[in-house]
């Protein structure tokens, strides 16, 4: 009897446990992730995406920066990882329910380029600015007349986590990260289903539409004392039947 006892209690605590665990693993495991298509090609971090549909999701590294892994539609393929650096958005910045992005222009020789993917309904956690090799950083920081973040040109994803990063100018020269800012920050350029605004590059992906993704994130004033507190009632009405049954089985 005592073998049976003792069983049921380790079966009452281990659920306690997995009461306990299972929020903060939801917490910690909602990533920002969308689903978009083209229909012109986009270089991409250095890789060119042709015209199709993609899903884009983040994966944090430590520090300033992030991973970014851009899939086929049904997330079953890796097409590319790029690295990213956080972009704030203004305390004023409207929660818009679809993700955006903004591109550096096309120049002669070279297509349209992601600069900055911003998830759905991000105020206060901003978007995610491609970061891109310093040669391809010069070229579009020559286009844009603006600052570009980038890498030396022989890193790879092993290297994200560690990587020295940069400041390329509009005049091609290469700074330490953090002393040159840009001169004023992207504007959000494309909003779900529509076209890229033609003023602002001449050949948008007319270009990007948007596939939401159901993705909810935990208010920041989320407070853990109600779940302490339920579990334990838990604790205490799983004692009081485990002194019953044992009272029984006796």
């Amino acid at each position: 009897m005592k073998k049976v006892t003792s069983w049921l209690a380790v079966g009452v605590c281990t659920a306690v446990l997995g009461f306990a665990l299972a929020p903060k693993a939801n917490a910690q495991g909602t990533v920002e992730q969308s689903s978009f298509t083209l229909t012109e090609p986009l270089d991409v971090g250095g890789t060119v995406l042709q015209p199709g549909t993609y899903q884009i999701k983040v994966v944090l590294l430590q520090g300033n920066r992030n991973m970014l892994r851009v899939t086929n539609a049904d997330g079953t393929q890796l097409i590319t990882t790029v690295l990213s650096i956080p972009h704030q958005e203004g305390p004023g910045a409207e929660q818009i329910p679809a993700s955006r992005y903004t591109y550096y222009p096309a120049t002669a020789g070279h297509i349209m380029a992601l600069r900055t993917w911003y998830a759905a309904d991000t105020p206060g956690l901003g978007g995610h600015d491609i970061v891109y090799t310093e040669q391809r950083a010069m070229e579009l920081a020559a286009a844009a007349n603006e600052p570009v973040v980038a890498t030396p040109n022989a890193v790879t994803e092993a290297d994200y986590a560690t990587a020295p990063l940069v400041v390329v100018t509009p005049a091609k020269e290469v700074k330490p990260y953090g002393v040159v800012a840009a001169e004023k920050p992207p504007v959000p350029e494309a909003v779900a289903a529509q076209p890229v605004k033609p003023e602002v590059v001449a050949a948008a992906p007319a270009s990007v539409t948007e596939k939401p993704v159901n993705e909810k994130r935990l208010p920041k004033t989320a407070s853990d004392l109600p779940l302490y507190a339920g579990l334990g009632v838990l604790s205490l009405v799983g004692a009081l039947g485990l002194g019953v049954l044992a009272r029984r089985l006796v």
